[in-house]
This record gives C-alpha cells, sequence and structure tokens, in this order.
C-alpha cells in the first residue's frame, strides 16, 4: 500500500499563498473549460436521443437498443484504462496529452453525426448493426479525447486551492451541455425539418461541429505542466501502472466515497420519476412530465449560485471539511424529500432538485481535485506521474457504478411492487415504499461516505507537507 506523509513531520504555521505565476489565466481556464462540451455531447446527446430515434421513430426493439448500449458501455470501460496507460507514457515534443485531444477532438466530430445518418426502412439487423458500429466507433475515439482531457484537469496547477478553481470552471461550461441536450429531441421535430430523421441528422452535424469547436480548444491552448519532468523518466509496463493505482491507499478511500454516493444517491434518485408521478400526481404522467421539465431549468440555472458558494467554503475551510459539509447536506437533502414530495404542493418538488443540484455539484467540484492531490501522492512515494492512470480508473469506476445503479432501480421497483399494467391504480404499499426507498436509501450510503473520508490522509497541511517534499526534490514546475 502507498504510505500516508510522515506523522512526525512538522505541520507548516500556516498555509503559503499561491505565488502569482501558479494562478491560472482566464484564458487558460476558459480553454480548458471549453473541453468539457466536447466531453459531454456524446454521453449525454446519444442518451437523450438515441431511445426516442431509433425505438420511437425507427422501430428499433428497445431491449435491442439498450443492449447495444450496454455493449457501447463495456467497451468504454475496456479502453478508458489503456488510454490512460497511452498517455501517460507518450513522450512528444507537444506533451503527453495535447495531441491525443486534438485528435481524438476532430475523430469525435466526424464520428457523432454517423450515428444519426441511420438508413430509413431497414431491418432491425441493419438498423441494429448501424447503431452497433457507429456507437462502437465513436467511444473508441471518444477514449483518446476523454481520458487525456481529464488527464489534463489533474495537472494543470501544483496548488490545492487553484486546482478546485479549475474544477469550477469545467463545472460552468459544464452546464451547456446539461441546459441544451434536454432539448434535442424537440429540436429534430421541428417542422421545417420535414421529418425527425432528417432533423436528428442535421442536429449531429451541429453537435459535431460543435464537439470538434470545443474539443480543439484545449489541445491548442492549454500548456502541460509535468511533461518535461515525465519525458525524463523511462515508459512503465502497464500492468505496473495499473498495480500502483490500485494500491494507492487515498485513490481507494476516494473512490470508495465516489461509488458509495453513486449507488445510493442515484439508484434512489431514479425512482423520483414514480415518487412524482403516482404520489404527487397521482399517476398523471403529463403532469409529471411538465414538472420535470420545468425542475431541470430551474435546477440547471440554479448551478449559478452553488458554484461560487463552493468554490468560497473549499477556499475557507479545506477540501476535507468542505466535502463532509456537502455529504451532510446530502443526508439532509434526503431526508426533505419525505416531506418535499407532496400532492398538496407540487412546486415543491423544485426544492428537492435545487437541494440535491447543490450537494451534487460540490461533491463532483471537490472530489475531482481531490484526485490531482492524490497524484501528488502518487509522486511522493514512486517519482513518477500518473494523471492519466488515476483518471481512467477512476472515470471506469463511475461508469460501472453509474450502470449498476440501473439495475437496483429496476429490483427496488419489483421489490415495491409496482406493476406498469395497473397505471394509476398503484397499491398505495407501493407508493409508500417507494417514498421510503426515495428518501431514505440514501442515508446508509451517505453514512459510509462519511466514515470513509475519516479516513482520508490528504487534507489541506499533508498537502502542503508533500508539496514541499516534492519541490524539494525535483524543482517547482
Amino acid at each position: 500500500m502507498s504510505r500516508s506523509p510522515p506523522a512526525t513531520e512538522a505541520a507548516p504555521a500556516s498555509e503559503p499563498t499561491p505565488a502569482p505565476g501558479e494562478k491560472l489565466r482566464p484564458r487558460a481556464l476558459s480553454a480548458y473549460g471549453l473541453g468539457i462540451i466536447a466531453y459531454q455531447y456524446p454521453h449525454t446527446g446519444l442518451g437523450l436521443l438515441v431511445m426516442p430515434l431509433f425505438n420511437v421513430e425507427l422501430g428499433l426493439a428497445p431491449a435491442t437498443v439498450g443492449a447495444i448500449l450496454m455493449i457501447c458501455r463495456i467497451w468504454d470501460a475496456i479502453t478508458n484504462p489503456l488510454m490512460g496507460v497511452i498517455s501517460d507514457n507518450t513522450r512528444t515534443q507537444w506533451g503527453r496529452r495535447r495531441p491525443y485531444l486534438v485528435i481524438g477532438a476532430i475523430l469525435c466530430a466526424l464520428t457523432y453525426p454517423l450515428v444519426w445518418f441511420a438508413p430509413r426502412h431497414a431491418s432491425h439487423f441493419a438498423l441494429g448493426s448501424h447503431l452497433l458500429v457507429s456507437t462502437l466507433l465513436l467511444f473508441t475515439f471518444f477514449a483518446i479525447y476523454s481520458v487525456p482531457y481529464m488527464a489534463l484537469g489533474l495537472e494543470l496547477s501544483p496548488d490545492y486551492h487553484e486546482r478546485t478553481r479549475v474544477q469550477v470552471w469545467r463545472t460552468y461550461f459544464g452546464l451547456v451541455p446539461i441546459l441544451t441536450a434536454g432539448w434535442f429531441y424537440w429540436f429534430c421535430q421541428r417542422p421545417i425539418f420535414g421529418d425527425t430523421l432528417t432533423g436528428a441528422r442535421w442536429l449531429g452535424v451541429l453537435v459535431g461541429a460543435a464537439i470538434l469547436l470545443t474539443g480543439v480548444a484545449p489541445g491548442l491552448l492549454v500548456r502541460e505542466r509535468y511533461y518535461r519532468l515525465s519525458a525524463k523518466r523511462e515508459r512503465e509496463p502497464w500492468l505496473q501502472q495499473l498495480r500502483a493505482t490500485f494500491t494507492n491507499r487515498p485513490f481507494i478511500i476516494i473512490m470508495g466515497i465516489i461509488a458509495s454516493l453513486t449507488i445510493g444517491w442515484q439508484t434512489t434518485d431514479a425512482l423520483g420519476f414514480y415518487v412524482l408521478t403516482y404520489h404527487v400526481f397521482g399517476g398523471d404522467t403529463l403532469a409529471a412530465g411538465r414538472l420535470m421539465g420545468i425542475s431541470i431549468t430551474v435546477v440547471t440555472l440554479s448551478s449559478l449560485i452553488a458554484i461560487p458558494i463552493v468554490r468560497q467554503v473549499e477556499s475557507s475551510w479545506g477540501k476535507t471539511r468542505a466535502l463532509r459539509l456537502c455529504l451532510w447536506c446530502n443526508l439532509a437533502a434526503a431526508g426533505s424529500k419525505w416531506f418535499l414530495a407532496t400532492p398538496a404542493h407540487p412546486y415543491l418538488w423544485l426544492v428537492i432538485g435545487v437541494l440535491s443540484n447543490f450537494c451534487s455539484l460540490g461533491f463532483w467540484i471537490l472530489v475531482n481535485s481531490m484526485k490531482a492531490d492524490v497524484c501528488d501522492h502518487d509522486e511522493l512515494t514512486s517519482g513518477r506521474r500518473r494523471e492519466g492512470t488515476f483518471g481512467a480508473i477512476g472515470n471506469l469506476l463511475q461508469k460501472a457504478t453509474g450502470s449498476l445503479t440501473y439495475f437496483l432501480g429496476g429490483i427496488i421497483l419489483q421489490w415495491a411492487g409496482y406493476d406498469s399494467v395497473l397505471g394509476r391504480a398503484q397499491h398505495p404499499e407501493s407508493i409508500l415504499w417507494l417514498r421510503v426507498a426515495f428518501s431514505l436509501g440514501p442515508v446508509l450510503f451517505l453514512t459510509l461516505c462519511l466514515v470513509l473520508l475519516d479516513r482520508y490522509p490528504l487534507d489541506r497541511l499533508a498537502m502542503t507537507r508533500i508539496r514541499a517534499e516534492l519541490e524539494q526534490r525535483r524543482a517547482t514546475v
């Protein structure tokens, strides 16, 4: 196991203020932030449009569409760690990440529109084959882009708080795909296109152009900090690289926290549609759909207020204490669902979304910043910079646990006795148990997150010591 910083080492009297040269310029932060748009659209755009287009419009069986998406997830899980190792071991005059960002963005931009150029009036076999081949190509090229992009974010700054600022800027730009992708199906149905498939093809071209423009920005405009340091090291065998990642104690703790929150929160969050539809609106799907649409817009706009608050709390308290506050707020938000999801006042549902979004934004900003601290801890014990591998393994875990939540959500629905055939006439006991799972389900997993966080060793003072020792060993980078 990787060792923690020596406990006997004296803590500094105060935290050093970042030197002026360590403060990233808005140009660099904007260029990196733009890249999240290219990172989000392949997943978000595909997830929101593929079922309406291929199932509703083209008639491909939903089980077939789901199976193809599952295959793509598995393929994505295989390619991510491989690309992380390749990126960490790359040695070019342009750096370890930047060449892949440019190449990957171009390939994704060319491939994304192909998904929507499905043949008209084709057999189910032809439609399924087209969807499978085009999405496998897309996710292959997406790995070339996404893994180096995440790694670049982990190495942009050596400063403890500046790393959080990087994630804050990225989160702001990440609101663009969230706001726009929800309107994709509406856009495809505009009368100007004649039919939905033609609209999807035009949309694919437009989104491909957006992926190209935003994806190449970090590759062309952002400088890598550690590539000269890494260029002096010999390439590392991939098994040794993966073993070092899986035996790094702070990283394992962070991954445990991420897995616990993802399973506990997203599994029960998926039940929100059923609670809203059958408890709040008594089975009125139209009313539930309208309020869900309003909720997405309100929640996304509330992020503009939540993000600077998270940034200020982290600057004052440090990441560990700020993350603990987010987890406690998550517990409070979970308990409030029981009272806010009420037929008497349906629009209190918006409060659930805002509270949950505040906690979720803070959580992801902080844990992604903490991954960069883990890379410093790893360099202290190994002498190597492995941002690509750490980022790829982290993404793999998030995708795996995210996929698991769909399965667990179905199990809970079946356990509660939900029956789609009954429509509005669901059994009261079923609705009660869905409410219990929706509100109290996350509590156990959030408690586990807090227990794991108590064992996380890389607080603000520990990172100050680690950075001082690293710069004494190999100078400032």
